[in-house]
């Protein structure tokens, strides 16, 4: 969002520091312009190209198949759940699934012409929608190629018959489309070609079903049982309507139009393919690029062939609507019905689906900042979304986006961190997409090692982690060695080490716990830090893996002898001065009891009493 506050020139120049072309950014430029840039209105955007999208389902059904199955289309579409949440985000992928219909529409159109003037007009619309997806989304090509394939099988057939003319015209629509694209091609190139995994791999079994489950009900529905079952129902709808499309009525379609109307059939089959069989081709190149919003792409096409699915069940043999044609409509409507109210229930309601909440990081941020702070983006493309909620002004913490190439060069990303953290104290860190921004966690290793984690929350599909940088940099010796102490009977603290002393209110108390595995544990534990006052309630806490989650309890062995494990316990700004306890201790990630502690061979509970702290 905030990129469009930038003059024309330098939006283009970050698209070119970006993982996407400038088509979005300049068009929502242009918008915001017109329309202010009020949270409402930049959203607005997408939301009209949300119904817009939906139009385009309805027209294209309609010229296909008939009203009846075009408000059926149309009604899938604009519950669909999946299109329903994208077209409420500030992001790119809506407007992609809208060239895709509008390029199968204009498909349509063109195989429709009776001349070669027809076919020209619309070729030349097809060249611009086309080039339009171009500089929308890296991913564009395979819908100009699932629609060529289509085209390619008309041409070979008995209505294409093989006409040179008609192909010099197609391919003079791709060279116009190439034409315009041209500028950024370069670019486009090196963002393909030399962008690495962002993804872990997957079975092609379980891209195909996660594909057919999105498309179907959105992202907001768990994997169980419900949603195999309803995924099944509308695929098999989305078949009923392809198998009408190549076997049409003859009763309802010219032989003209029963010739043509297979085209676009396998058109949009082949769109819905499309992103399925790249992902598994990525996999198996070993390149993996799995995520879910690439799918959206495929949905409109979707929708409409479960539209026509639909019509059929309704359709009547006699040629008269009678109870068994009501009952099937109903059929057909119940299923797309209750997916969509299940999956958007629990996106509105369920945190669970909750999407980044930068404005509640950003007020948390702001209501605590201090002197020293400083805010770390580990993705660069955060960066707008981020200061659209935390512009600039007094009591704002400076933002440093890294992690700025795709893949991040180390020593690059080590230098800047090394740099900030000379010069701050605390650092609030926003942890997303971390497989494609920093795949081998380089901040998030470098940080775990030289600074202390006091907090580690998710917002939605955001973490926020909170730091405190010590003085020095360098690794702490054990200032309170501990003679035989066991938590459990496979884990020994060896010691520990506490800064600052004394405590101010805000400040985060740095602790260095020193651990030694005398068995290779059996269980995957948390170390819990808490702060409790005199009564026994606590005040502060932390709660995590050790070495951030990077060093699990279950890789320990007892040939690595003594290691340190870094953490931080925020003491909460409105906190009483006085006495309080620091204790610590384990517990099993999976929520069963604390570990026991044995000190001196004798029980002692289950937490640890570490040191008194005076709070001032």
């Amino acid at each position: 969002m905030r990129v469009t506050e930038r003059p024309l020139k330098l939006v283009i120049d970050a698209a070119r520091a970006d993982v996407h072309p400038p088509g979005y950014y300049l068009l929502l430029w242009g918008w915001v312009k017109l329309f202010g840039q009020s949270e409402t209105a930049v959203r607005m955007f997408s939301v009209i190209v949300g119904v817009l999208t939906v139009v385009l389902v309805y027209i294209t059904a309609q010229r296909l198949f008939g009203p009846r199955s075009a408000w059926l289309a149309g009604l899938c579409a604009a519950i669909s759940p999946f299109q329903v949440m994208y077209s409420q985000e500030v992001r790119m992928y809506i407007l992609v699934a809208f060239w895709a219909i509008a390029l199968v529409y204009l498909l349509v159109r063109w195989l429709d012409a009776d001349d070669t003037r027809q076919r020209t007009r619309w070729g030349v619309a097809y060249a611009l929608v086309g080039a339009a997806g171009l500089w929308t989304h890296y991913s564009f090509p395979i819908v100009i190629a699932a629609l060529d394939v289509a085209w390619l099988v008309w041409w070979l057939g008995p209505h294409g018959a093989r006409r040179s003319h008609v192909g010099l015209l197609w391919l003079a629509t791709h060279l116009v489309m190439a034409g315009l694209y041209m500028p950024w091609l370069p670019i486009a190139w090196e963002k393909t070609f030399g962008y690495g995994p962002i993804s872990t791999t997957h079975s092609a079994g379980y891209i195909v079903g996660q594909a057919f489950k999105l498309l179907s009900l959105g992202e907001t529905v768990p994997d169980d049982a419900w949603t195999r079952w309803l995924s099944v129902a509308n695929v098999g709808l989305a078949l009923f309507g392809a198998w009408s499309g190549f076997v049409p009525d003859p009763a309802q379609h010219t032989a003209s139009r029963r010739g043509r109307q297979g085209i676009p059939t396998l058109a949009m089959v082949m769109l819905v393919l499309a992103p399925i069989l790249l992902m598994i081709g990525l996999s198996l190149a070993g390149r993996p690029a799995y995520r879910p919003k690439f799918f959206l792409v495929a949905s409109p096409a979707f929708c409409l062939l479960v539209g026509q699915g639909i019509s059929l069940l309704e359709q009547p043999s006699s040629g008269r609507r009678g109870l068994g044609s009501r009952l099937g409509l109903l059929l057909g409507l119940g299923l797309i019905g209750v997916g969509a109210a299940r999956s958007l229930h629990a996106y509105y309601v369920d945190p669970a689906y909750a999407r980044a909440n930068y404005r509640g990081i950003a007020e948390l941020i702001h209501r605590h900042y201090r002197p020293g702070d400083a805010v770390l983006l580990n993705a660069p493309n955060q960066w707008e979304v981020f200061t659209y909620y935390y512009p600039e002004g007094p009591y704002r913490a400076p933002v440093y986006p890294l992690c700025r190439t795709r893949p991040p060069v180390e020593a690059q990303v080590v230098g800047e961190l090394e740099a900030i953290a000379a010069q701050h104290s605390r650092l609030y860190v926003l942890y997303w997409a971390v497989e494609e921004s920093d795949p081998t966690r380089i901040v998030e290793r470098w940080l775990e090692a030289h600074t202390f984690k006091a907090a580690d929350t998710w917002y939605g599909d955001v973490r926020l982690a909170v730091y405190a940088v010590p003085q020095e940099l360098s690794t702490v010796e054990m200032a309170h060695p501990l003679a035989d102490v066991r938590l459990g009977e496979q884990i020994a603290l060896r010691g520990y080490t506490l800064f600052p002393e004394p405590v101010q209110r805000g400040d985060i108390i740095q602790m260095t716990l020193f651990w030694e595995a005398l068995a290779v544990p059996e269980g995957r534990y948390k170390v819990f830090a808490h702060l409790v006052d005199e009564r026994g309630h606590i005040v502060a806490q932390f709660d995590g893996e050790p070495g951030g989650g990077l060093n699990p309890t279950t890789g320990w062995h007892p040939q690595k002898g003594v290691f340190s494990d870094r953490c931080g316990v925020q003491v909460p700004v409105d906190a009483p001065p006085g006495s309080y306890q620091l204790i610590v201790g384990l517990y099993d990630i999976s929520g069963a009891p604390r570990l026991p502690l044995w000190i001196n061979g004798q029980a002692a509970g289950d937490a640890l009493t570490l040191a008194t702290i005076q709070v001032h």
